[in-house]
């Protein structure tokens, strides 16, 4: 892979449609704007306790907004929303991160060529922006939200997981496994 951000597995990844509409009986929603650009994201996230049991978006937006979108649809179901939150936090760490030894999750490798483009943050960060945005609109919280990673961290934090969900106020659910046989994309 060189440094073309829009190598072959994102254009794949963008061309993805199995987590793609609506969801029925969704248990919370929420949409994004990137004010940068244009991209607007809706996610809608259907739970069983607080593990993510399928998970819906629509994105009007460019490809890295899509294959993003696509990627942490794949990856989401049968997470639990801390696990969610550290996911997220780990991929916005290693974008902005400087040095190029830095690791990414493994599983998000194949955006390593944006890292040097920190225009397009935003564009593969608005997804997970979004999901948090509607998993913290369970909790009642009101947080005064904008496009946190198109336009720098809310003043009061620069955490992801602080500046989007605190998961310990999200509804309480016992522990317990995910349901037998979530969605997962074919």
């Amino acid at each position: 892979m060189d440094n073309d951000i829009y190598h072959d597995q994102i254009i794949e990844w963008s061309k993805r449609k199995e987590h793609m509409g609506t969801l029925e009986k969704a248990d919370c929603h929420a949409t994004e704007n990137n004010r940068l650009c244009g991209d607007r994201i809706s996610v809608e996230v259907k739970l069983y306790r607080n593990w993510i049991e399928d998970i819906a978006f629509h994105v009007r937006g460019c490809i890295l907004a899509k294959a993003s979108a696509a990627h942490l649809a794949f990856l989401a179901i049968g997470l639990d929303i801390k696990m969610l939150g550290k996911l997220g936090q780990d991929f916005k760490k290693a974008l902005k991160e400087k040095e190029p030894e830095f690791s990414f999750p493994e599983s998000h490798d194949f955006f390593k060529p944006v890292r040097s483009r920190k225009s397009r943050h935003s564009c593969v960060l608005l997804p997970y922006d979004t999901v948090m945005l509607a998993l913290c609109s369970m909790s009642g919280d009101q947080i005064h939200h904008g496009p946190t990673f198109s336009t720098g961290p809310i003043p009061s934090s620069s955490s992801f997981h602080d500046a989007h969900v605190n998961v310990l106020t999200l509804p309480d659910s016992s522990p317990g496994a995910m349901p037998s046989g979530p969605k997962q994309p074919s």
